[in-house]
């Protein structure tokens, strides 16, 4: 009984959390092209990848569902987990840190591999 409560509370927290980062950064990234958060920006600039040669909609889209994934879990496990409110900022921040690094660079040596299949198939066509 004690999972099924935590999978619901962690299923609510992830709902409301991709509803607010969906109004705030996917709708605007979707209308305005220039707009990139800066969590992708954040990956964009240490993976040195050249956002021509992905799709930056979808990029914010897989981010932002990480992001909130990261969010959700360790505000599940932290509220359950501790009892002091100082105690449990201080562990979730320091988790969620990590965790969301962790994420990015799998993120990013993702779209770094995407980015470099490109970048080969467009020097192949222009030989041609």
């Amino acid at each position: 009984m004690e999972y099924l409560k935590l999978s619901i509370e962690f299923l609510v927290i992830f709902i409301i959390l991709y509803i607010i980062y969906y109004l705030f950064f996917i709708r605007k990234c979707k209308k305005n092209r220039d707009y990139v958060p800066t969590e992708v920006n954040l990956i964009l600039i240490i993976h040195k990848i050249d956002a021509k040669k992905i799709n930056l909609y979808e990029m914010v889209k897989v981010v932002s569902f990480v992001t909130v994934l990261v969010l959700s879990l360790v505000i599940t496990i932290v509220s359950e987990s501790f009892n002091s409110s100082v105690l449990s900022i201080l562990i979730g921040s320091v988790f969620t840190i990590i965790i969301a690094l962790i994420s990015y660079r799998i993120i990013g040596n993702h779209y770094k591999r995407i980015s470099e299949t490109n970048k080969k198939e467009n020097k192949s066509k222009k030989s041609t």
